[in-house]
């Protein structure tokens, strides 16, 4: 069933337009991921569907009676009361229902509000969508402000929803994990693309190629008609009336062409060389008011060394990088220093930018230039790299959006010369495409990095080794990303996340609280059990015929994609849209099921 359907939607505000008459449907039960350039529109498009914009033109068609309801990107100002009146603070709310969820998301119904941190924040306002029951849920940035347990939990409770969801994420995981279809706004105009991201990435460079040779095509056939009308006075009394005014079509059609904006430009203002020595802990410790936050940690950080810290919130991790930079004493145990450090410090809270003052005034405090690796930049061209164009650099920061705070922020601190480069939670709302043009320039930063963050891909993809908070104040360091953790740590019960070892105690105390994750456990404790065990005969001729299937399942599925990226796909009925669809989705996670039977048997059979 169709819950909403966009037809030839538009909206400006005085410029060009954020929607350019886009065609958008959502079948129920669909998790849309929504993808874009930071500024593109993607908030206003979430708010457009939550009935809360008007439209300049086109029609959008609901559903009878759909529910509807929207997680912000940022937690709205002005709210009180406790976590209870906040989640409840909806008209026709199910109370059974809301304390169901409350429950389920683990929140402290007493607390106040106000005193709750970003994740707890989040995780109320994400229950107070919730108590309506919503048919199509919206999420802007849902990860925001999360630690990695909370992430996941919250992969695991969206898996189960029986709603659609549409989202906008930088967490390249979730979308891996949640997403069934990926779409794109981007100069005003939404794509659709079936399948997963890496199908996402690898049709959009596909069609942006094909795009740019057109364009080429059509502006060498520009150029040569413009030399042809400049010709002189024997071509003119031959001049061709037709061609004069297809030139002039070919003119307009060139000036209304929406150029892909440019991609963000960013180097690291490297300093002098540090000592090979950054920093050595031995033995350290240190708590305050009888409350532990690190005990007896040794760990040694040498220069180029790219260091992940990861840890629920509230555990300590700021503490633990003050420890190290050596801006806090140790109650406990000896920090030894290098040599020569520069140190540059990313805010995930942004308190380093001033929202009264304008994008330039606070990347240079009223100065025309800055100095990038000892040359002179004037600020304007510096900031035109972050994709600030002028009348954006002098605008106040207060208007920005997350994305682009976030953006400016690098921009600040890529003009300090700096060795040790610390950077807490530096994914948040940057768009996917800036999000690993960071990651290039950190893996081709010679100097060292401290690396807060709960983006499992972003962890995976830049840094040489972890500390982990492993609980009591228990620091443990391992060699590689994230996944590297998980597996060196899978032989024992620290394989579990940071703060998951709770959440496993509550699920034993109370079997309901979250069916799908105790499920998810039994199937895994099966799947262990059966591990161990020599194929049967019938096991063997299953294995036998497995790749076939996988081929044919694959066929089926490429065929699908095909259909469904058609140009004239979304006309048909939307019955016929939602089979397809619903066709592709029960496709993906047969091949999923298959997939991992095989790799089951197969292991077994080496095994035995």
């Amino acid at each position: 069933m169709t819950l909403i359907t966009l037809q030839q939607v538009s909206l400006a505000f005085g410029g060009r337009p954020l929607l350019d008459q886009v065609n958008l449907q959502i079948a129920a039960g669909e998790r849309l991921c929504l993808l874009g350039r930071n500024g593109e529109g993607k908030s206003t498009l979430m708010r457009l569907i939550n009935n809360e914009m008007e439209i300049d033109g086109g029609e959008i068609i609901r559903s009878p009676g759909l529910r509807c309801a929207l997680l912000e990107q940022e937690v709205p100002a002005g709210l009180s009361g406790s976590v209870y009146e906040v989640a409840s603070g909806v008209n026709d709310v199910d109370y059974s229902h809301l304390e169901k969820i409350l429950s389920r998301l683990k929140l402290p119904v007493e607390r106040e509000f106000a005193s709750l941190s970003g994740g707890l924040k989040r995780r109320a306002l994400l229950a107070r969508a919730l108590a309506n029951d919503p048919e199509l849920l919206l999420l802007d940035e849902p990860t925001n402000h999360l630690d990695i347990s909370a992430i996941k939990h919250l992969e695991e409770f969206l898996l189960a929803f029986r709603g659609a969801l549409l989202f906008v994420t930088h967490d390249r995981q979730l979308v891996r994990r949640l997403a069934t279809r990926i779409i794109e706004l981007d100069r005003g105009r939404l794509t659709s693309w079936p399948g997963d991201l890496d199908n996402y990435f690898r049709r959009q460079a596909e069609m942006l190629a094909v795009e740019n040779r057109e364009n080429l095509k059509f502006d060498r056939k520009l150029a040569e008609e413009e030399a042809w009308i400049r010709q002189g006075v024997k071509a003119r009394r031959t001049r061709n009336q037709g061609r004069v005014e297809a030139l002039g079509k070919m003119r307009q059609e060139r000036a209304g062409r929406r150029e892909q904006g440019g991609k963000v430009k960013m180097q690291i203002h490297e300093g002098l060389r540090s000592g090979r020595l950054v920093a050595q802990a031995q033995d350290v410790s240190f708590g305050y008011d009888g409350c532990s936050m690190v005990c007896d940690l040794n760990t040694t950080i040498m220069r180029g060394d790219r260091v992940g810290i990861i840890g629920p919130n509230g555990v300590g991790k700021s503490t633990l990088l003050q420890l190290l930079l050596g801006k806090l004493a140790p109650t406990g145990g000896h920090i030894r220093l290098g040599a020569n450090l520069e140190v540059c410090y990313f805010d995930q809270h942004r308190e380093q930018l001033d929202p009264t003052r304008s994008v330039a005034e606070n990347l240079a405090d009223g100065r025309d230039t800055v100095l990038i690796n000892g040359q002179p930049r004037h600020i304007m061209g510096y900031l035109r790299d972050f994709l600030f164009v002028p009348e954006r650099a002098r605008s106040p920061v207060a208007i920005l959006s997350g994305g682009e705070k976030n953006r400016l922020l690098l921009a600040r601190l890529f003009t300090r010369p700096c060795n040790v480069l610390v950077m807490d939670e530096p994914t948040n709302d940057l768009d996917v495409e800036t999000l690993e043009l960071l990651e290039e320039l950190l893996l081709d930063f010679t100097g060292t990095l401290l690396l807060v963050s709960h983006d499992r891909a972003f962890l995976n993809n830049v840094v040489t080794s972890t500390l982990v908070f492993e609980g009591e104040g228990r620091v443990a360091g391992y060699v590689g990303g994230y996944d590297d953790w998980r597996r060196q740590s899978a032989s024992s019960d620290l394989g579990t996340e940071p703060g998951e070892r709770q959440v496993e105690m509550a699920l034993k105390s109370d079997p309901g609280l979250d069916m799908a994750l105790e499920s998810g456990l039994r199937s895994d404790q099966a799947r262990l059990k059966s591990a161990r065990c020599p194929l049967s005969f019938i096991e063997k001729h299953e294995l036998a015929d497995l790749p076939a299937i996988i081929e044919a399942l694959e066929a089926e599925q490429t065929a699908m994609l095909a259909l469904m990226a058609a140009p004239d796909f979304y006309r048909e009925s939307p019955a016929a849209i939602s089979s397809h669809q619903e066709r592709l989705i029960a496709l993906e996670k047969k091949q999923a099921q298959t997939y991992l039977r095989w790799e089951e048997l197969e292991a077994r059979a080496a095994r035995g």
